[in-house]
Formats: C-alpha cells, sequence, structure tokens
C-alpha cells in the first residue's frame, strides 16, 4: 500500500503544479501590471520589457516546462517582487508554519480524542447535548474573530517565539478539535455497538475498561485517516492566522504573493503545501499498521 503511495506521488504534484500554473496564469492581471499599480502612468512599452525579461511573454506551455524541469532540482525561480530566490524565502517562513500546524494538530487530536470519548460514553444525557452544543457555537466562531479575541486577552503578537505560536495553534485548532471530537463520537458509539463490545460487556467489563481496552483502538482508525485531510485545512487556515498574529510563515508569504501576482512564489508554496499533505497521508497509512496489526499482516 506504501509503495503504491509512493509512486502516485510524482503524477499528483505534476497535476497539482499544472492546475496552479494554470491558475495563476490565466487569473486577471499579472506581475507587470501589479507592480506598475495596474498599469496607470506607466507605458505599455515599460509592461512589455518587464514582461520580456521575466519570461512572460513565452508560451504557457514552454513556461510551464521550464518551470518544472528548474523545480526537479528545487529551484523554483526568483521572487518576481524583490529577485530575492523563491526557495530561500519558503526555507526561511516553512520552520514557523510547519511548527503552527504540528502545534495545531497536537492540540487538535489531545483535546478532541478525549472530549469525543465522552461525548459518547454519555451519549443522550442532558450534559452531552450541551457540550455538543458548545461545540457547534465555536465551529461557527470565525478564525479571524478568535484570533482577534485572543490578541485581545493579551496574546502576543509578532515574531517567532513559543508564546505567539502557542497562542496561533489555539486558535487555528478550533474548528479541527470540533470536526475530530465529532467523528470520534460517531466512531466510539459504532464501536460500542459491535459484538465483541458486547462480549466484553457480558462478562462484566465496567464501561471505562470497555472503551479503552476494547473499542477505542478501533475507534481512533478513523481518526488516523483524518490526519491527511487535516493537515490542508490547517495549512490552509494558517493564512488568516498568520496575518493576524504578525507571523511571517507560508501564509503570510502565500497572502503577499496574491496581491503581488508572484507567479514563482505562488508555485513554489503550491508545491511545497502538496508535498507537506502528501507526508501527513503517509504518515496516515503508516499510523494504520501501529493501531491495528491485522492491517501489518495484510500488508506484508
Amino acid at each position: 500500500m506504501l509503495l503504491k503511495r509512493l509512486a502516485l506521488i510524482p503524477p499528483t504534484l505534476v497535476g497539482i503544479t499544472l492546475a496552479t500554473f494554470l491558475l495563476v496564469h490565466l487569473a486577471p492581471g499579472d506581475p507587470a501590471t501589479a507592480r506598475a499599480g495596474n498599469g496607470r502612468g506607466v507605458s505599455a512599452e515599460s509592461l512589455a520589457a518587464f514582461r520580456h525579461a521575466y519570461g512572460l511573454d513565452r508560451p504557457l506551455a514552454a513556461r510551464y516546462a521550464a518551470w518544472l524541469g528548474r523545480s526537479l532540482t528545487l529551484d523554483f525561480g526568483d521572487s518576481l517582487v524583490d529577485g530575492r530566490p523563491v526557495r530561500a524565502k519558503i526555507a526561511e517562513a516553512l520552520p514557523s508554519t510547519l511548527a503552527l500546524a504540528l502545534l495545531a494538530t497536537l492540540f487538535a487530536y489531545g483535546l478532541a480524542v478525549p472530549l469525543g470519548c465522552a461525548l459518547a460514553a454519555g451519549d443522550g444525557r442532558r450534559w452531552a447535548r450541551a457540550g455538543s452544543a458548545i461545540l457547534y457555537l465555536g465551529y461557527a466562531l470565525p478564525a479571524a474573530a478568535a484570533a482577534m479575541l485572543l490578541l485581545y486577552a493579551g496574546a502576543p503578537y509578532g515574531g517567532r517565539g513559543a508564546g505567539v505560536l502557542t497562542a496561533g495553534a489555539a486558535c487555528l485548532s478550533i474548528a479541527a478539535i470540533v470536526r475530530l471530537a465529532r467523528y470520534q463520537r460517531g466512531a466510539l458509539l459504532a464501536a460500542l455497538r459491535a459484538d465483541y463490545v458486547l462480549t466484553a460487556r457480558a462478562a462484566g467489563a465496567g464501561p471505562a475498561r470497555v472503551i479503552l481496552r476494547h473499542a477505542l483502538r478501533n475507534a481512533l482508525l478513523p481518526m488516523v485517516t483524518l490526519l491527511g485531510a487535516e493537515l490542508p485545512a490547517l495549512l490552509s487556515g494558517s493564512v488568516i492566522v498568520e496575518q493576524v498574529f504578525g507571523l511571517h510563515g507560508l501564509g503570510w508569504l502565500g497572502f503577499e504573493a496574491v496581491l503581488q501576482r508572484d507567479y514563482p512564489m505562488l508555485l513554489g508554496l503550491a508545491t511545497v503545501s502538496a508535498v507537506v499533505t502528501l507526508a501527513g497521508v503517509l504518515a496516515a497509512d503508516a499510523a494504520y499498521g501501529a493501531i491495528d496489526p491485522r492491517l501489518r499482516e495484510h500488508r506484508a
């Protein structure tokens, strides 16, 4: 299974970069008009000279082929904003975004699993229904609003310290906590209705033992599956969080690149984000065997 996943990575990356390339190049506007204030007060000759200098007047197929050839050596070109290598700018910003996403994932799973188990154990009770209602309210809270509330409460702003990363990760993880807790609740309720759980109860096992020793292992499998889906959501959500908390990560770079129509930066960010996401999917597949030994035997 893992070998098949690995074999699919190259064509998947090509498809993602090709789609991104077409989207950014076919969208209205280009780097020349963006840098010139949408063309106001700039001659057509100057705009044409800029496009020629950066190869923007070449056919799309030739530009993509040239970019793809360079990217195989991790050369994503130079930023159209300041002329610095895209690889260097991404390398500077990547640690902040990875730390933010990994910490948010830790918060999400660390809180969602016990919370989902508690809601499943108290299914039908008044406090469990109240807890579900609070989760829905938290899910409806926009990330920007949550970030502003944290800043108002005294959360730090700017830099790469532990405080600002923790505040940003807490804000970023709110929606993921709600989603994962609901999935964990449903998965555990389904596991509690399985025959082997009914047998354990008939043998005299108490509620806590039934959940922890029998039902939870199988109920965690869907949570591991969701790991690959949560990483892209956290990476995309980092755009807002990084802007509000002043974190200069990939989200910040992406926001600036969209405004400036910085094609090389956008393509580099899409490639790096795709690689991180695919790595998360592979990690989820590998974690399956750690949770359920039967899957290891099947793959062997």
